[in-house]
């Protein structure tokens, strides 16, 4: 496949989406075209998406993590092994603060674009320190969200998320989970958590997954979660 040196290159002006597959079937297919389709447009990049590539890609009928980069003058799809394949999602997770701040002003804050490096930097800082996901505040103080995840928290059976204005990226399981549940978007800070019971965090590959320890603040799984661990499981994840 050849690539041609575009703004994408000079200046990360580029899209992408990563999508779980499997055995042929993309979950969320149509949400995350729609927000690529919307990254394209906050970039006004008028190249189409290629469907046929990404349908033939998904006639391989494999277990897979396809991802979708589309720029001005390019459209790649790679794909690679699932990295939450097979994952325990008993085990809870350990989170930790980035010292990087969020800008709830920018809005390259809320959309998937090339522009990508302080979430892959801080993840590697954060996993080097033995953490699983790192999250972010924003200038006011605000919680965010991880670096490839959205946070929720919970107090008894009542689900709160940070309300996307705060500066965070809406993920498909995200959007998902909140056409399913009556999910409460709230702003939320570091001082609230001793506040909440538990917490656990989504992406669209990784399904749900339980948070143990956030810094010093420590959270049980709860029953409410592993209700929503089952209902994912039950979508294939």
């Amino acid at each position: 496949m050849k690539i041609e040196f575009d703004t994408a290159f000079s200046f990360g002006l580029g899209v992408f989406e990563t999508i779980k597959v499997v055995n042929g079937k993309a979950f969320f297919l149509e949400k995350h075209l729609k927000r690529l389709q919307k990254g394209l447009d906050f970039l006004a990049i008028k190249q189409p998406i290629n469907l046929d590539n990404i349908y033939s890609a998904l006639e391989e009928g494999q277990n897979i993590a396809l991802k979708i980069i589309v720029s001005e003058k390019n459209q790649v799809i790679t794909k690679r092994s699932d990295p939450y394949s097979g994952i325990d999602r008993k085990k809870g997770k350990k989170l930790i603060f980035s010292s990087v701040l969020r800008n709830s002003t920018s809005p390259f804050t809320y959309h998937k674009t090339l522009q990508y490096g302080d979430n892959i930097l801080e993840k590697h800082k954060a996993t080097e320190q033995g953490y699983d996901e790192v999250l972010f505040l924003n200038e006011k103080g605000y919680i965010c969200e991880g670096a490839v995840t959205n946070i929720f928290f919970l107090k008894g059976k009542k689900i709160y998320t940070p309300v996307q204005n705060v500066g965070l990226l809406a993920g498909t399981m995200r959007e998902y989970l909140m056409e399913q549940y009556p999910i409460q978007e709230s702003i939320i800070t570091k001082e609230q958590l001793k506040d909440f019971d538990a917490c656990f965090i989504s992406n669209a590959l990784m399904g749900i997954l339980w948070v143990e320890q956030l810094e010093n603040f420590h959270f049980a799984q709860s029953q409410t979660i592993k209700e929503l661990i089952e209902h994912i499981e039950n979508l294939g994840f």
